[in-house]
């Protein structure tokens, strides 16, 4: 079975001049994700299990931002 790729859609501009690509890098990103699932097929264990990562690694990654800025703080004369 084929899959169908959307072309991109043409964004129109207000001089009247001539289109462009309004690919957005977000778009573009979820496409490449619905793609993707489209093509593995996980268990609803692993989806959890995936899903579960993701959040420890963004809270993780939101601790250290909360970290640094603080310490960057410290540092600053009053």
């Amino acid at each position: 079975m084929k899959t169908k790729t959307k072309a991109p859609r043409r964004a129109r501009t207000r001089s009247g001049g001539k289109a462009t690509t309004a690919a957005a890098p977000a778009q573009t990103e979820r496409v490449q994700r619905r793609e993707l699932e489209r093509a593995v097929s996980l268990t609803c264990g692993e989806r959890l299990r995936s899903l579960w990562y993701r959040l420890r690694l963004t809270i993780a990654e939101m601790n250290y931002a909360t970290r640094r800025l603080a310490e960057l703080q410290q540092r600053l004369p009053p």
